[in-house]
């Protein structure tokens, strides 16, 4: 690993995008901007499905005809249903790069919401366990090609300034998922007798698909994706229009559009798009280690306890009741929802650093204390309902703290992989999620069925381990642009590469030095060069 120095963050002519912008309203005091942020909708709602799954199946394992429906599934046969829609997150994971960059980013989430709808309908009409589970199969794989296009697209679209905010609010809509499965499993519980009581949950899981279906017709493709592809009139009129109000003499856009270019030649002229790419310099090779372990470390901090099997949970604290369970459950994703749209509003002002180890901290302290409280309380025959109120609390201290590196996680993602293979990037990402997601299916069950609440201490160990691959290997990169950030990795990697590495703890998160400096990203052009590319633009 090299030292991440932020001198070498040079942008155009010393310029970074957030010094050329001079907004002085809220953004919904501009017209394109209120347009871009609404067609953006199709987007931000790509999570919905993944949150309303997982509280969906909570909500279904509490009700008698879902459990007399499936052969009341128990372990691995359990562990098959949830995983269900990691098998398909795997197919998926084949494609959907080879669509993003041969269709753009608009046209895979269409596919992705087309097969995900097929497979709502198989679920909602499942007669028996292995109907259940193939439906479940294909909507994880529709789900997968959608849920990797959107956040490329909403990065690479956004503006600069809103950019995190955007990926953030789309992440915690998660949460929004889980609160609509909760409440409606909740309310179709009084439906005993009938099928419908799980059947109405699976078949509005349809509902933002179909939203993401219409929407991805009116959504513009992203300008990069154009750029890369030679249109780079049809990328400039979608910036002019949205970035800048139709303005062309705007500054903004004339530094955006240059940074653009210049990258995504200078990758072209460096780079392939294989897979090989991301072991060729010491730059990418540090990008894959980020993705790779963060996409493990998101989902291996014990929330797919939360998320999946808190009935097992709230069976190993003494609280057994469905209807109860049931109404825990739909607070816990309100929380959720809650604090993920809090956090994603000062992940700028934050820095990814710091909600990365708050965030891991926090959830160890969460574990901790679930553990703790769990196993005196399991001890004692939950005799003492303060322990249990604790537990309960620990839950959703829990919840408060996982928010704050899951509401960024793709807005960092998108940061540290370079145009070219940003598609591959989620891909990975994607691929990192469902492998942890898979074995936290099976284990989960099994473990918490074999040691009960001891089954906790591992994930406490394991949220140690975490805190220590972000404090040791994470940048910081907020307040840059996908472009500049680009030249973060790249400026620090050919001067370690070169010996020329200097240190320099006061450089500010926006640093420029001059165009003198002699770390300077690959993905940079020259001053002639960025010359006349701004000059000519405007």
């Amino acid at each position: 690993m090299f030292h991440v120095d932020k001198s070498g963050v040079r942008g155009v002519h010393g310029v970074v995008l957030r010094d050329t912008d001079t907004r002085d309203r809220f953004w919904w005091h501009y017209p394109k901007l209120r347009t871009l942020n609404f067609l953006l909708l199709g987007c931000i709602v790509c999570d919905i499905t993944n949150g309303y799954d997982g509280s969906m199946l909570n909500g279904l394992q509490s009700l008698e005809s879902w459990q007399a429906a499936m052969g009341d599934p128990k372990g691995t046969r359990l562990g098959t249903i949830t995983n269900g829609t990691r098998y398909g997150q795997l197919g998926a994971l084949l494609i959907a790069a080879p669509l993003m960059q041969r269709l753009g980013r608009r046209w895979p989430i269409v596919i992705g919401s087309s097969i995900l709808l097929v497979g709502v309908a198989l679920q909602t009409a499942a007669t028996n366990y292995s109907m259940f589970v193939v439906a479940r199969v294909l909507i994880g794989f529709g789900n997968t090609i959608q849920n990797t296009a959107c956040p490329v697209l909403a990065s690479e679209l956004a503006h600069p300034s809103q950019r995190t905010t955007i990926i953030g609010v789309q992440n915690s809509t998660g949460s929004l998922g889980q609160i609509m499965a909760a409440w409606i499993t909740y309310g179709t519980a009084f439906m005993a007798a009938s099928s419908w009581s799980w059947r109405l949950p699976s078949l509005l899981q349809a509902l933002s698909s179909i939203f993401q279906l219409c929407m991805a017709f009116l959504m513009p493709e992203s300008p990069r994706w154009l750029v890369h592809q030679n249109r780079n009139q049809e990328a400039y009129r979608i910036l002019a229009k949205y970035h800048a109000e139709g303005d062309e003499t705007s500054q903004l856009l004339q530094y955006e559009m240059a940074e653009i270019e210049a990258a995504i030649e200078a990758e072209k002229a460096q780079a392939s798009s294989a897979w090989s790419e991301w072991i060729r310099t010491s730059a990418n090779r540090y990008r894959l280690f980020i993705i790779i372990t963060s996409g493990f470390i998101i989902q291996w901090c014990g929330n797919a306890l939360i998320s999946y099997y808190i009935h097992l949970v709230f069976n190993s604290i003494g609280i057994t009741n469905a209807k109860t369970q049931l109404e825990l459950n739909g607070g816990i994703t309100i929380n959720g929802w809650v604090w993920g749209n809090f956090f994603s509003l000062f992940i700028d002002r934050i820095g990814r650093r710091p909600m990365w180890l708050v965030g891991l901290g926090g959830m160890f302290f969460a574990f901790l204390l679930l553990t703790v409280t769990t196993g005196v309380n399991t001890s004692i025959g939950y005799s003492n309902d303060n322990l249990s109120r604790t537990t309960l609390f620990a839950t959703f201290l829990f919840g408060l703290f996982y928010k704050m590196p899951g509401c960024m996680l793709n807005s960092y993602v998108a940061e540290v992989a370079p145009f070219e293979l940003r598609a591959k990037a989620f891909v990975l990402s994607s691929l990192c999620d469902a492998a942890a997601n898979i074995f936290s299916g099976y284990t989960n069950p099994v473990g918490l069925a074999a040691i009960g609440w001891k089954y906790y201490i591992v994930w406490c160990a394991v949220l140690a381990s975490n805190f220590t691959i972000v404090f040791f290997f994470y940048p910081e990169t907020k307040n840059l642009s996908l472009e500049e950030v680009a030249q973060l990795f790249d400026a620090s990697a050919l001067a370690s590469e070169n010996g020329k590495l200097e240190q320099d703890d006061t450089v500010p998160g926006a640093a420029t030095v001059e165009d003198t400096a002699t770390a300077t990203a690959t993905a940079t052009v020259t001053n002639e060069a960025e010359a006349k590319e701004i000059k000519t633009l405007a």
